[in-house]
């Protein structure tokens, strides 16, 4: 059974086991915890010697073989980490990783690195589990990535607004390890000043075209029409494709649409950690007619298929649809 990050956290720090399966897809705890590992095997000066990292699928599993028969060099432990490798997912090596993992010298420490855990080999997952340990890396919920983003702040003496560091959480994808280097970017910005404010991150932190797309949307639907016509200057000066904005702007409407029935319904079917999202966007959908999101995005169906078509020129088409919205 897979660990959780704080079980993973408290289990590391009582003892090393001789094998680790990482998998899931938040690469900053991938590295984070490899890190951690990595602190507690390796020590005095021959650390690099005694350490080793293959990648990818153009690993040798030869070279992996000569590396656990090898002993340390002047220490008591080596560290091997693999990532991404097909070591335990293809046919080819599984027969040989078997035995591999269920004679691990005591010298040595493994970690396979890897993103889906649904690929590996359900026989070397279950050697894994018996002699070592398997840990998820799942994306994180939003209000647990807000309250990290607080810590990390608060190591450096600096504070946060709660609606401030979900704007941050948002425009960072809900990846810790972007997160991590923008808080970072933002402390040094920040200079003496000890809160980090919202107009600090939109001058620091690059907001995704998405996001940016999704914002324009808001500003069409509430009748903003200086704030939309801003940012579609901005969209012309980047060179964007008006084709992209159509289609984004047609799922900012469609989520729309779906939070304003489901807040019909009722949500109590949403998995918990989409509940958080659920209530914002259906709280917002409730402001908007449903007939007029509809024919919106039909709207947006139609001119879409007409640019790719040739029949109407994109920036035209999306001025149109932007007319549409403010109406």
């Amino acid at each position: 059974m897979a660990l959780t990050v704080a079980q993973l956290s408290k289990q590391i720090k009582s003892e090393i086991k001789k094998v680790y399966l990482f998998y899931g897809e938040e690469a900053y705890l991938h590295s984070f915890y490899i890190g951690e590992i990595k602190e507690r095997v390796l020590t005095g000066p021959f650390s690099d010697f005694n350490y080793s990292v293959f990648e990818e699928k153009d690993a040798s599993f030869e070279d992996f073989r000569m590396q656990l028969d090898t002993y340390p060099q002047m220490a008591e432990k080596k560290l091997i980490v693999l990532k991404n490798t097909d070591f335990l997912t293809s046919a080819e090596h599984q027969k040989r990783m078997e035995k591999l993992l269920e004679s691990l010298p005591d010298y040595a420490v493994v970690i396979f690195s890897e993103q889906d855990v649904k690929k590996v080999k359900k026989s070397l997952l279950s050697i894994i589990e018996s002699k070592g340990a398997a840990a998820e890396f799942s994306k994180q919920k939003t209000p647990d990535l807000c309250a990290w983003v607080g810590r990390e702040l608060a190591k450096a003496g600096k504070r946060i607004k709660n609606q401030d560091a979900e704007h941050l959480v948002n425009i960072c994808d809900r990846s810790l390890e972007r997160l991590k280097t923008e808080c970072d970017k933002l402390v040094a910005a920040a200079g003496e000043d000890e809160v980090i404010t919202g107009k600090l991150i939109d001058d620091m932190v690059q907001v995704p075209l998405e996001f940016k797309i999704y914002s324009m949307a808001d500003k069409l639907l509430s009748g903003d029409d200086k704030g939309a016509y801003i940012m579609l200057r901005e969209f012309k000066l980047n060179k964007e494709q008006p084709v992209i904005i159509i289609s984004l702007i047609y799922s900012q409407l469609s989520s729309l649409l779906m939070f304003r029935q489901i807040k019909q319904r009722g949500a109590d079917f949403l998995a918990p950690n989409r509940k958080f999202l659920a209530r914002r966007l259906a709280g917002e959908s409730m402001r908007h007619d449903e007939k007029k999101l509809r024919a919106a995005m039909q709207k947006c169906a139609l001119y879409e298929d007409e640019i790719k078509s040739g029949r109407i020129e994109g920036w035209t088409a999306l001025e149109l649809i932007m007319a549409y919205l403010l109406s």
